[in-house]
């Protein structure tokens, strides 16, 4: 038997009687180099056992799949073999057969999830009826910290009101010289994906006969004694903010996390690992605590993306609905940086700190309380320096690629409830038929003039038009329909058009930056509540030198598509391969540098176009004079658009030492 679970084993099944042996066999799986599984043998038992694991990771989602698989193969003799010897008089063994409803001598071997944090020793354990299903989840401690903790959870436990959603019931609980364990029954469903439903939860959580001052909380206490000098201006701040505040206390589970929920639907769910929970808790810290984990544990998300989750959750019209029953309608930000003020201090997270202390720097810094704190400068080793300009090229590019991302990227943890589309059309319904007669004209227009010329700005308008009014999904539908108007009017009017292969990458074109600008016109739209109250950034200073390799790609790809644009059919549009360098010069430099690529980009494509309009569809005049400046409008919308973001979203606030 390993090393390292012979102990736990031993002190969870060790006994004195030997009348009725009982024999359990496991295969172990370790986690970080500790025990982390103890599974049952065979496919169906473990694919059973592997209920106590509440994968969130893709990776670990696709092992718990195929693991159960692999113990049916020769492959399982990677995984030790653990063998166990009891005796059905041994206590937890009496206990673990209570509670499956099974003569102790018939128990299967029992899943187990070992769970080691610092000194405390804790094993959760699933027992199945005799059938094989999952049937009680027992939690054990150890030694004396795994005790404490386990004896406190069910004294909680025993104490929460009856009737409450997601409240988990004991169903026993027993104490030993050796060990402390109590019984829940196990709950079917998975773990959230995002937030939804969870607000029935929160209200019902609420207590709705009393409001007390904030500061007379347990949890207040006991982080107002844990604040270290780092934290002491900013603790000030916050205090100073809620001073005097009352609140409607609140159930508190302390760990609300998706590991610890299982869901069916949100009327019908339960929560676990209430080790740190209260019954007097702050409302919101464990809507705070489930996006924060989530985001940061999770999803592997940065302090900016864990911080642009925070902001959406806060700006929900479900968590405002909340936050005015529980008395917090105005207090929302400094209890955000209070919990996590908690959470780095009070819980001390193993995993995932660094990131919640950047997440709290960054929102304080966003929400004017403090200024971000200098990055603190360790000495580097000494090494020879690369010659000029090509020092930190990769540092350029990978900064270049994160903020490139963060530009698409969207805050998913909180569930957002859609209206049906027959709703959406009644509501905007004026706006729609505005914005169709708009682009009827617009189309009416460009089939009677040269079919080379570019309207796409005018379309563009339409469609910010129509997506500033009515929201992203109308818009995303007009700017589907205006992308293919321009290639079927041109198929119409012209043969020469009627290629579908010129049709279908016209309109692909046409679609993708259509959509590039309701997304940003939305994304616009949506900040404007959130930065009302707040003094735009101010944009940080950018050194052209250290960011010579991003503008040297930007430059290199505007000369590939220039070529690729010279060589293909003339009446295929490239306009979005020009405008993507534009935007990530933007990105990285800025406005000014990002207008002057347009232009170039915009000289080009027209270069282009007059170099290879072989059968004269128009003159110098009509490229130049018309579409020249057509594709400049185009492109510098864009830009001005993600400039717009550029500066307000919380996603590029942080930024590292030379744009890093």
């Amino acid at each position: 038997m390993s090393k390292t679970i012979h102990p736990i084993i031993e002190a969870l099944f060790t006994g004195t009687g030997r009348s009725q042996p009982v024999d359990f066999s496991w295969r172990m799986i370790s986690r970080h180099g500790r025990p982390f599984l103890l599974l049952p043998e065979g496919f169906k038992p473990a694919r059973t056992g592997l209920n106590l694991y509440s994968a969130q990771r893709k990776r670990a989602k696709i092992w718990r799949t195929i693991l159960p698989a692999l113990f049916q193969t020769p492959l399982a003799g990677f995984f030790e073999r653990i063998h166990c010897q009891t005796d059905a008089t041994v206590e937890i063994v009496q206990f673990m057969a209570q509670q499956a409803d099974l003569p102790a001598d018939r128990i299967s071997p029992p899943a187990i999830k070992v769970s080691e944090v610092g000194a405390r020793s804790r094993l959760v354990i699933l027992l199945c009826d005799e059938s094989g299903r999952p049937a009680r989840v027992i939690k054990a401690g150890l030694n004396a910290a795994g005790r404490a903790a386990t004896d406190a959870e069910a004294d909680l436990l025993e104490q929460l009101p009856p009737g409450k959603l997601g409240c988990i019931r004991l169903t026993g609980r027993i104490s030993t010289p050796t060990l402390s364990a109590f019984a829940t029954e196990y709950f079917p469903g998975t773990s959230p994906f995002d937030d939804a439903g969870l607000e029935h939860l929160f209200h019902d959580w609420l207590n709705q006969d009393e409001t007390v001052p904030l500061d007379s909380l347990p949890a207040w206490h006991t982080l107002a004694a844990a604040i270290g000098e780092r934290h002491q201006e900013a603790w000030r701040k916050i205090q100073s903010a809620l001073a005097g505040k009352k609140i409607r206390p609140t159930l508190y589970h302390g760990d609300f996390a998706p590991w610890n929920i299982r869901v069916i639907n949100s009327r019908n769910l339960q929560t676990f690992d209430w080790e740190r929970g209260s019954r007097q808790g702050i409302p919101g810290w464990d809507w705070f605590h489930f996006t924060v984990q989530t985001a940061i544990l999770a999803r592997r998300h940065s302090a900016e993306r864990a911080a642009a989750e925070v902001e959406q959750l806060l700006h929900s019209p479900r968590f405002q609905k909340y936050a005015a029953a529980a008395g917090i309608g105005e207090l929302t930000r400094p209890l955000v940086l209070a919990y996590l003020l908690h959470h780095i201090c009070v819980n001390q997270p193993l995993e995932g700190g660094e990131t919640a202390a950047e997440l709290f720097d960054l929102l304080c810094a966003h929400w004017l309380l403090k200024p971000l704190p200098a990055p603190v400068v360790t000495p580097a080793p000494v090494v020879t320096p690369a010659p000029g300009l090509f020092a930190g090229g990769r540092r350029q590019l990978a900064d270049a690629v994160r903020q490139w991302n963060n530009l698409f990227w969207e805050p998913s943890l909180n569930s957002a409830v859609r209206s049906a589309w027959a709703a959406e059309f009644q509501a905007h319904w004026p706006t729609l038929l505005v914005t169709g007669l708009l682009l009827a004209a617009i189309g009416t227009t460009q089939f009677y003039s040269n079919l080379h010329l570019v309207f796409l700005p005018f379309y563009v308008m339409a469609c910010a038009f129509l997506t500033w009014k009515s929201g992203r999904r109308m818009g995303a539908l007009g700017a589907t329909a205006a992308a293919a108007t321009a290639p079927v009017l041109a198929a119409i009017r012209d043969a020469d058009f009627r290629d579908a292969d010129v049709m279908l990458w016209n309109t692909v074109m046409r679609f993708i930056i259509l959509q590039i600008c309701v997304l940003f016109v939305d994304r616009i739209h949506k900040q404007r509540e959130i930065v009302h109250h707040r003094p735009p950034a101010a944009s940080p200073s950018v050194k052209f030198a250290d960011n010579w390799l991003v503008t040297l790609a930007g430059v290199t790809a505007l000369a590939g598509v220039t070529a690729l644009d010279y060589i293909t059919d003339p009446r295929m549009i490239f306009l979005p391969l020009y405008l993507l360098p534009c935007m990530m010069v933007t990105l990285v430099l800025g406005l000014r540098w990002g207008v002057l690529a347009a232009l170039l980009a915009a000289g080009a494509s027209s270069w282009v176009e007059y170099a290879t309009n072989k059968l004269s569809h128009y003159t110098l005049t009509e490229v130049f004079v018309w579409n020249f400046p057509m594709r400049v409008a185009v492109t510098v919308v864009v830009l001005l658009l993600l400039n717009r973001i550029r500066k307000e979203n919380i996603l590029f606030r942080h930024r590292k030492p030379n744009g890093g």
